[in-house]
């Protein structure tokens, strides 16, 4: 019987090792890799000569065999993102473990992480601000975690860290987890705790999460692509343009789905037939997509003597605001008397764009690239768009359903 067992672990190993690619089959992806991002990126060695890429990914294949290919593909997505660009990205998604992730949905409000989604047999963690993970300092992990995006700015550092952190196999790559079980040290209502979490699958049945005590207007429609609404007491337009894109059919139960034309149309109806003291246009949830409506929007905005006036018009920020949202928030810089509320945008003015693709031949992982290059500012070294007002949401906020930059805007004078 024991020789059988023998037998089995040998086997499950040997299968194991089997299936990992190995270093020729490594050696083949990334040197495709290089050959083709080096001829289609607009100007990938803008921040990082050629000569540092080529001799970064030359120690990844020599180390490749002694590597799963998780860590080969990570290894990969930390030499590109010292290149600069952040929408040049390797997926490494295939090799993600869905049974190596932990339970652990995070936001970070201000400079803190808070759970606000786990499993009810975690349920004590709910809302707690993490401290430390395996006795490892919270900014020590965070810091490393950085280096697998272009860490240019406070937005994209808020925006990316909490997707990574839940993942065991990225905290097992740098040292920060040996095993499955992962301690968290929190604080909550005033008192630090420790708890030993497992990975599991959050589901519908047994997840829990921090719900807010009313929903504000921007959560209530957080997954339409734009929405409005008129504020009648405070005389307030609120437009939430949280997509890039033209036709929303979650926008509309009908068989013929708003457009953003017919979108548009209605707002400047509610302009012309009601009196608008202040607009909000938020972007803060908008990742991007195509930027010509947005920019003719503007345009047409800005025509508008009684909207297009300092203290009436407000565009909203935040560390979503990514790539053709960014390139609207400055089409409202050049075209209006827009105040700026928010937080930081994780895009910059300057930036790459114009997303293509291909895939390596062995892994068959998913690389993305830019193909142009959008010029928004003269300025050198801009890597953000700052609001003219800093208002981040807190937890208590979130927790008592209050937006703090509807509330700034209300009571602007």
């Amino acid at each position: 019987m024991k020789r059988l067992v023998l037998i089995f672990l040998f086997l499950t190993l040997s299968l194991s090792i089997s299936a990992q690619m190995g270093n020729e089959k490594w050696n083949e992806d990334i040197k495709y890799l290089q050959s083709n991002l080096t001829n289609k990126h607009y100007n990938l060695f803008a921040l990082r000569s050629e000569a540092d890429f080529t001799k970064e990914l030359n120690n990844i294949i020599a180390k490749s065999n002694n590597l799963t290919d998780f860590q080969v593909a990570l290894k990969v997505q930390q030499a590109l993102a010292k290149q600069g660009d952040t929408h040049t990205n390797l997926s490494f998604k295939k090799f993600i473990d869905k049974n190596e992730i932990l339970p652990l949905g995070l936001y970070f409000f201000g400079n803190d992480i808070h759970i606000t989604l786990t499993t009810s047999e975690n349920k004590e963690l709910m809302g707690g601000k993490i401290l430390a993970v395996n006795d490892f300092d919270i900014k020590t992990i965070t810091d490393s975690l950085s280096t697998l995006f272009p860490n240019e700015n406070s937005g994209i550092f808020r925006n990316r860290i909490p997707e990574i952190l839940p993942l065991n196999q990225v905290l097992r790559n740098f040292g920060f987890s040996k095993t499955d079980a992962v301690k968290i040290k929190y604080e909550k209502d005033g008192k630090i705790a420790e708890k030993t979490v497992f990975p599991s699958i959050i589901t519908k049945e047994n997840r829990v999460k921090t719900t807010p005590k009313t929903l504000t207007f921007v959560q209530e429609n957080k997954k339409k692509y734009f929405e409005k609404k008129y504020f009648d007491q405070e005389k307030i337009l609120y437009v939430l343009y949280n997509v890039c894109t033209t036709n929303e059919k979650r926008n509309s139960s009908s068989e013929n789905p708003l457009s953003f034309e017919e979108f548009e149309d209605s707002v400047f109806k509610i302009i012309k037939d009601n009196k608008v003291d202040k607009l909000i246009f938020d972007m803060r949830q908008n990742g991007g997509g195509s930027s010509k409506q947005g920019r003719e929007f503007v345009k047409k905005l800005s025509q508008n003597r009684d909207i297009n006036k300092k203290g009436h018009l407000f565009v909203v920020l935040g560390r979503d605001t990514f790539s053709s949202a960014i390139l609207n928030a400055t089409d409202f810089q050049d075209e209006t008397k827009a105040i700026f509320v928010g937080e930081e945008t994780s895009g910059k003015p300057n930036h790459y764009g114009e997303i293509q693709s291909f895939e390596l031949p062995n892994s068959k992982l998913k690389l993305t690239y830019s193909t142009y290059y959008f010029i928004r500012t003269k300025k050198k070294n801009v890597n953000t768009i700052k609001p003219d007002y800093l208002v981040e949401t807190s937890f208590n906020d979130y927790v008592n359903g209050i937006d703090p930059v509807f509330e700034f805007i209300k009571s602007y004078h």
